[in-house]
């Protein structure tokens, strides 16, 4: 491997509520949506309501709702400070202003990689794509260069 880019993730675990916290967060969603505008609205980016299907009373996610609770749910019970450790390769670290990473978690990061390069993106939350795409292709280019 070459490098390595990680944006808004990290090694810390174990945060047993997560998998939890998301079924919430995808239950709250009135779906289904009756227009994308509406679902632009509630998700809050255009890029998301664009994931939506059409179907014929209205607009609904593509993906399994337990499909994506079990995806996290490893990742709600395991550290990965040992592997962490052993990466060699140059990395960038990118996280967004408003992201969801704990707030301690980057700073050890850097304990642990001193040689990590870690970017703060201001402006953007998880989504940093979303939220500021210039910034982010910056911020990547600016390290592979």
């Amino acid at each position: 491997m070459k490098s390595l880019i990680l944006i808004e993730a990290g090694p810390a675990g174990p945060t047993p509520d997560l998998p939890a916290q998301i079924a919430t967060w995808l239950d709250s969603w009135p779906t289904p949506f009756t227009s994308l505008d509406e679902a632009e609205a509630f998700l809050g980016h255009e890029a998301w309501a664009r994931s939506l299907e059409e179907r014929e009373d209205g607009w609904y996610p593509r993906w399994d709702r337990t499909t994506i609770i079990n995806t996290v749910t490893e990742l709600a019970t395991t550290a990965y400070w040992p592997e962490w450790s052993r990466i060699a390769c140059p990395t960038l670290l990118i996280q967004g202003e408003h992201g969801t990473m704990r707030p301690d978690e980057p700073a050890k990061m850097l304990t642990h990689r001193p040689h990590t390069h870690h970017t703060r993106i201001p402006d953007a939350a998880h989504d940093v794509h979303l939220d500021q795409p210039d910034r982010l292709y910056e911020a990547i280019r600016t390290f592979i260069a």
